[in-house]
């Protein structure tokens, strides 16, 4: 498993990369007489170690990994949230960001509440989004788009900045983030998807880290 980091200020090479992501339960492909959905099947902090890279003490550092995982870039997410939030109504936009502020989930916050923060199944999944005050249509045109994006889903890249500025030691090696993965399901099939958020810690979680997922260079 290849990695490639760049780091400023200081220098690094390349080590090996190991990653570890929450367990997985596996729900049916899709309830029964439901023509689409997506379930949460993996949820939690996942990590990944051996990062080359060390950030020395009160500065920051710009970490690149390429990593053999597919998941949706942080674009796409984008691009779903804001179609998302564009259909809730205040108050409802208003649990989303609470339970941003008090979870670890960043920008996939909105999937994160759907689930609870845990696994959850189709049928919980379209319950929690009904709660929300979506209608059918609406829930049907998130299904589509989250298709879509699973459809074109590749390996992807790791742009991030490690923010060491609060420490009076240096951290190396690591990054924590948030994640979320399962299966989705609309009229054109069914297929996989997994998500990481856009920030995290590093360090040992002692060092911010905010960047973006984007396409494998």
């Amino acid at each position: 498993m290849s990695v490639e980091t760049n780091l400023s200020p200081q220098k690094t090479s390349a080590t090996h990369l190991r990653i570890h992501f929450p367990s997985t339960v596996n729900f049916a492909a899709a309830e029964p007489g439901a023509e689409s959905g997506f379930s949460v099947e993996s949820v939690g902090t996942g990590s990944f170690t051996g990062l080359a890279y060390t950030v020395p003490a009160h500065t920051k550092g710009t970490l690149k990994a390429k990593i053999q995982v597919m998941a949706l870039t942080s674009a796409d997410i984008s691009e779903l949230n804001g179609m998302v939030m564009n259909m809730l109504a205040a108050s409802e936009k208003s649990k989303i960001e609470s339970y941003q502020r008090i979870h670890a989930s960043a920008n996939l916050s909105f999937f994160g509440f759907l689930s609870g923060g845990g696994e959850a199944s189709y049928d919980r999944v379209d319950r929690s989004m009904k709660s929300l005050g979506l209608t059918e249509d609406q829930i049907s045109t998130i299904i589509d788009k989250m298709f879509q994006a699973a459809q074109k889903m590749s390996h992807v890249e790791l742009d991030f900045t490690i923010d060491n500025t609060a420490n009076d030691y240096s951290v190396s090696g690591d990054l924590q983030l948030y994640t979320i993965a399962g299966q989705i399901s609309s009229k054109k099939g069914t297929t996989q998807y997994r998500m990481l958020a856009d920030q995290g810690t590093a360090g040992n979680g002692s060092a911010k880290a905010t960047g973006k997922v984007i396409p494998l260079s």
